[in-house]
This record gives C-alpha cells, sequence and structure tokens, in this order.
C-alpha cells in the first residue's frame, strides 16, 4: 500500500507521542523511588533498615536487593533528579506557551488535522465562528451584487431562487439613493428577480427616520426620482443638509448653500459616505467625496445612516428576528458592505463583481469571511457550508 506524505506524518507523530511518553513514565518511576522514606513510609510495612537482610555470608533476598536499590537510587540520582525535573518543567512550560497544549496532545492534533476533509480557504477565525452559528438570515446588497444598473449578474436569479428554499430569512440592504424604493423594486421585477418591496432596507429609508426623529426640515442632495421616498418631510426654510448620489445637483451653487447652512449649525447627514459605485461603463464618483468636501471646509463631522454603519445593519435585522452573529451579508462593496456587516458581529462574504477591484479583500481587518467570483458562489458557500444540510430542502 502506498504511504502518502499526510499518512507518513501522522505516524511521526505516532512515533514521537510514544518515545515521549516512554520518557515521561521512567521518570516518573524513578522519582517515586526516590521518595520512599525508610523512617517514615518503608519501616511501616516491614521494610525497615535492618529487616530482609540474611547474616554473614548468607546469600540477601530479595527484600534486601529492592532495599539496596532503593537506598542507591535516592543517594545517587538525588542531585540528578532536580536537574532532569526541572528540564523537564522548563520544557513542559515552553510547549505549553508555543503550542497552547502538551507535547502529546500536538500529536494528537496533528493527526487528527490530516483526517479531516478538504473545505474552501477562509480564515481560521471567521471558520471557527462559521462553525458555531446558527444562520437565521442573509442580508443581501443590490446594485454591483444582483444586478448592474439594467443588466444582472449572471445566474444571479437562480441562486437567488435556491436561497429562498433554504430555512433562512432574506433582506435587501442597500445604499442606493439614485432612486426610490418604489422604482428600485420595479427594475429588480422587470429583471426577473423574485423580490418583494417590503423586503428592501434602504438607506432612503434609514435617513428618513433619522429625519422624523430629529424633527428638522432637510436640504435634500438627492436624485429627483429618490424625493418620493421623502415624502411629507418640511423642506422650506432648510435648517438641516441631506446628501445623498446626486449627479444633476452636485454643482457650485448647490454645495455652496450647503457649506453656509453647516456653518450656520446645520447638522450634515451624509445617507453613506461610499467613494464610488458601478455603472456599465465603468466606475462612477458616489457622494463620500462631496460629503467629505462639505465636513473639510466647515471642519464638522458628517452624521451617516447607510452602511456601513453598524445601526444599519441592526435596523436591517430587527425585524428578522435574529442577532448580528445569527447573519451574514453579501455584497461587492469590502468597507461599506463586509467590513461594515462584519463589524456589527456578521459574517460577511464579498463578490468579485460590481465595484469590486483587486486587492479590495486585503483592505479591511478581519478579512472577509470568503471572497468568491460572484453571487451564485456565495449562495453556493451558504447553502453547503453555513447550512446544517440536512435543513436545506
Amino acid at each position: 500500500m502506498r504511504v502518502t506524505p499526510s499518512r507518513q506524518k501522522s505516524r511521526s507523530a505516532n512515533m514521537a507521542f510514544t518515545l515521549y511518553a516512554l520518557i515521561q513514565t521512567a521518570i516518573l518511576f524513578t522519582n517515586a523511588i526516590a521518595v520512599l522514606h525508610e523512617e517514615r513510609f518503608l519501616s511501616k510495612i516491614g521494610w525497615g533498615a535492618d529487616q530482609g537482610i540474611g547474616g554473614f555470608g548468607d546469600e540477601p533476598g530479595i527484600k534486601a536487593q529492592l532495599l539496596n536499590l532503593i537506598r542507591s537510587v535516592r543517594t545517587v540520582m538525588r542531585v540528578p533528579l532536580i536537574i532532569v525535573n526541572s528540564v523537564c518543567i522548563v520544557l513542559l512550560l515552553f510547549v505549553r506557551e508555543t503550542t497552547g497544549n502538551a507535547p502529546h496532545n500536538a500529536c494528537r492534533r496533528e493527526t487528527v488535522a490530516h483526517m479531516r476533509t478538504p473545505e474552501l480557504r477562509v480564515g481560521p477565525w471567521r471558520r471557527a465562528m462559521a462553525s458555531r452559528r446558527a444562520l437565521k438570515a442573509v442580508l443581501i446588497d443590490l446594485s454591483g451584487t444582483l444586478h448592474i444598473e439594467d443588466v444582472a449578474v449572471p445566474g444571479a436569479q437562480e441562486a437567488l431562487a435556491r436561497l429562498r428554499r433554504a430555512p433562512v430569512a432574506v433582506k435587501f440592504v442597500t445604499n442606493t439613493t439614485k432612486e426610490c424604493k418604489r422604482t428600485l423594486h420595479e427594475r429588480l421585477r422587470q429583471l426577473k428577480f423574485d423580490i418583494e418591496e417590503q423586503e428592501i432596507f434602504t438607506s432612503l429609508t434609514a435617513a428618513r427616520n433619522l429625519l422624523e426623529q430629529k424633527v428638522v426640515r432637510p436640504l435634500l442632495l438627492v436624485e429627483d426620482s429618490a424625493l418620493e421616498d421623502f415624502a411629507g418631510i418640511e423642506t422650506s426654510d432648510p435648517n438641516a443638509v441631506v446628501i445623498g448620489l446626486a449627479p444633476d445637483h452636485f454643482n457650485y451653487q448647490m454645495l455652496n448653500k450647503a457649506f453656509r447652512l453647516i456653518l450656520d449649525g446645520a447638522p450634515l447627514i451624509a445617507i453613506h459616505k461610499a467613494r464610488y459605485y458601478k455603472k456599465k461603463d465603468g466606475l462612477a464618483l458616489g457622494p463620500g467625496p462631496f460629503v467629505t468636501g462639505l465636513e473639510y471646509a466647515t471642519d464638522t463631522q458628517a452624521t451617516v445612516v447607510g452602511k456601513p454603519e453598524k445601526t444599519f445593519f441592526l435596523e436591517a435585522l430587527r425585524d428578522l428576528n435574529c442577532s448580528p452573529e445569527e447573519a451574514v451579508m453579501i455584497g461587492d462593496d469590502a468597507r461599506d458592505d463586509v467590513g461594515g456587516a462584519q463589524n456589527s458581529g456578521m459574517l460577511g462574504i464579498l463578490v468579485k463583481t460590481g465595484k469590486y477591484r483587486a486587492g479590495d479583500e486585503g483592505k479591511i481587518n478581519p478579512p472577509p469571511h470568503l471572497t468568491c467570483e460572484s453571487f451564485p458562489e456565495a449562495v453556493d458557500h451558504i447553502l453547503t457550508h453555513l447550512l446544517d444540510a440536512k435543513r436545506v430542502l
């Protein structure tokens, strides 16, 4: 039978364990003999100094020979045992410090490691977290993850249908501010996605909730197609500034108006601070650079309501009856989607579609639980590795 490298390594580990056990047994046995005291112990069981020894010329009995051996070990091995015991103690402390366990356990771990079946290469810390979570919910980014403008990511519709057959809740979270939720839902339905409008949680919704809490009148720097989500909010004589993605309104006059309001004490509210997003013809600036410009000019800090804020993810999970530790996020933005989710206590899966650029996974710490090619591959990983196979229909 051919011996594989892993099996050979396992045999070597077992041999090391056997040798270590023998040496340890010998040292313990010698220590046991060395501590036998004649007056305190041996004499009480009939093995005293004057017992077991015959007359002159007689052959010493077995008892006498054993007593002589005990005396010899106690006399000759006293100093060597002190040295050996000290070395063993230092060695064991060093091994425990470096491996977290004793040598024989290290050998056992090595043997077990080679018996494991192959799995996807994910970070060990994240793998440990995944193994102890009972997954209840999956949050999914929209633009760049399921679609890019009016084009669906290949295979995304079928993958979503497979995910819906699993015993987990599904919710869609997006920083999209170019259009209202109703228009966004219509776009997704036209792309044949099985999504209900109430399943979509947008940063526009989070911004509106904050405006209602603060009872302010905002200057809304958003696209006209997004204004529907702010219906009923008083905007005359503004005393707050709200910035989303507004290519048609990011001009000097509007930005200067916002600048003056902020200088007069109006709070700056950023729907999100994405640096850029993906369009069909390439990457395009997001609202982040404009928010940062106003922060710099006015020496203020914006309140961010969308991803990657922890409050956004917690609000999205609130009606799903699960904690962040029981949820996973799929998105194309390493910082806002994955980093924000993981900072909230969730697992994060980064997909290499949409705004993803090579090396993005290395820009956040901790790194993504998994980086994969697209949404369908992310769904495969969830169904195979994060859910009990018996629970998947």
